[in-house]
C-alpha cells in the first residue's frame, strides 16, 4: 500500500479552509458595508433641515402728538402709547423700544415744525419702525377762544381750525414717509372721542348747551381729516367715536368709565388701554 504525504495532505486542508474563511469574511465585509451605507442614509435624512431662526430683531415705536398721546388722564402714566408698546411686545416676542415725544398742548402747526427742522424729532422718526400719532386736540383751543370771544357761534368757530388741521396733518404724514424714505414703516393716527357729552358741569358755559352736538361734530370732522390723511399716504386711522360713544357718538363715555370726569376731558386707563388695543388691532409691522 501507498504511503500517504501526510504533510501535502494537511496543506491541502488548510488551504480549503484557508480559501473558505476568506470568503465568509468578505461575505459579511460586503453585508456590514450594506449596513453602514443604509444607516448612513437614514441618519442623514434624520437631520434637522432647517438652521436655527436667528434672534428676532428690537422693534422701535415713535410717538408723536399733544396730550392726546401724553397719557393724560391715565394714573398710572403708561397711556395708550406704552399700552401699545406692551402689547405690541407680547403679540411679536421682540423688544419693543418705546419713546413717546408727544407734549401737552403742542398744536399741528408746531408738530410739523418739529418734524422739518427739530433734530431730536427728525432723528427718532428715523429710527422707527412704528409711528404713531395722536394730534389735534389742541388746535381745537383756538375754536373755544374765537367762540368764547363772540366772533362766532358753534361749528362756525371750529370749521376754520379744522381746514387748517387737515392741511397740517397732510404734510405731518408726508413728512414721516419722506423721514423714513423706503424703509418699511407702520403709519397709525388715532381720532377723537366725543369727550363733551357728559362733562356738561366742567366745560365753559357756552358749551353747555350745545355739548353733545359739538362733540360730535368735532369727532366726524377729525375723523375724516385724518382717515383720508392716512388712507393717502399708507397708514391706518382709529376710530373712536364708535369705540367710545356708541353708534350714534351720544353715549356718555364718562358714566362707562372710558374718559376720565376729574382729569377731563382724557380718556381713563380703561379707555387709554381700548385705545392701545384698537390700535395695536389695526398692526404691528408696516406695509411699506
Amino acid at each position: 500500500m501507498s504511503s500517504i504525504d501526510i504533510t501535502t495532505l494537511g496543506d491541502s486542508a488548510n488551504t480549503a479552509a484557508r480559501d473558505a474563511g476568506a470568503m465568509k469574511t468578505s461575505l459579511c465585509t460586503i453585508a456590514l458595508c450594506a449596513l453602514v451605507i443604509g444607516c448612513g442614509s437614514n441618519s442623514k435624512s434624520a437631520e434637522p433641515t432647517t438652521k436655527p431662526s436667528a434672534p428676532l430683531t428690537a422693534l422701535t415705536v415713535v410717538a408723536l402728538g399733544d396730550s392726546d398721546a401724553t397719557g393724560q388722564g391715565d394714573p398710572s402714566g403708561v397711556g395708550w402709547v406704552g399700552r401699545y408698546g406692551r402689547l405690541a411686545q407680547a403679540g411679536t416676542g421682540r423688544h419693543v423700544d418705546v419713546k413717546n415725544l408727544a407734549r401737552e398742548g403742542k398744536t399741528s402747526e408746531e408738530l410739523l415744525a418739529d418734524l422739518k427742522n427739530n433734530t431730536e424729532t427728525q432723528t427718532a422718526v428715523k429710527n422707527a419702525q412704528i409711528v404713531l400719532l395722536g394730534i389735534g386736540g389742541a388746535d381745537m383751543n383756538a375754536g373755544d377762544d374765537a367762540f368764547a370771544a363772540g366772533k362766532c357761534k358753534a361749528e362756525r368757530c371750529y370749521a376754520p381750525v379744522f381746514t387748517s388741521f387737515a392741511k397740517n396733518f397732510d404734510a405731518i404724514a408726508k413728512q414721516v414717509r419722506t423721514l423714513r424714505g423706503q424703509a418699511k414703516t407702520t403709519l397709525l393716527a388715532i381720532t377723537f372721542p366725543n369727550v363733551l357729552t357728559g362733562a356738561e358741569d366742567v366745560i365753559p358755559p357756552f358749551l353747555k348747551p350745545i355739548a353733545t352736538r359739538i362733540g360730535i361734530y368735532q369727532a366726524q370732522s377729525a375723523k375724516r381729516a385724518i382717515c383720508r390723511v392716512m388712507s393717502s399716504y399708507d397708514g391706518s386711522c382709529v376710530e373712536l367715536l364708535g369705540a367710545f360713544n356708541g353708534p350714534s357718538g351720544r353715549q356718555d363715555a364718562y358714566k362707562t368709565g372710558l374718559l376720565n370726569h376729574e382729569d377731563c376731558c382724557y380718556a381713563s386707563a380703561k379707555g387709554q388701554q381700548l385705545i392701545a388695543q384698537l390700535v395695536y388691532d389695526k398692526g404691528v409691522t408696516g406695509a411699506r
